[in-house]
């Protein structure tokens, strides 16, 4: 398994974990709720584009404490 996988599913976990629903996730990068949670749940790889889309939109959200 790619270390990038590895540590976009971390990225991933803690986004949720801080309050970002998987729902809300799947809504803005287009990769459906059985995806994300199967991924997340380390069952599968995301194909390149949509692990680059789930990236992107990771990259760019904002947790507030």
């Amino acid at each position: 398994m790619s270390q990038n996988q590895n540590e976009l599913r971390e990225k991933l976990n803690a986004t949720i974990t801080s309050g970002l629903v998987a729902k809300a996730i799947a809504a803005k990068t287009g990769i459906t709720t059985d995806y994300l949670s199967r991924f997340k749940n380390g069952h599968i790889c995301l194909c390149e584009d949509d692990a680059n889309r789930l990236k992107a939109y990771l990259d760019k959200v904002v947790i507030p404490d």
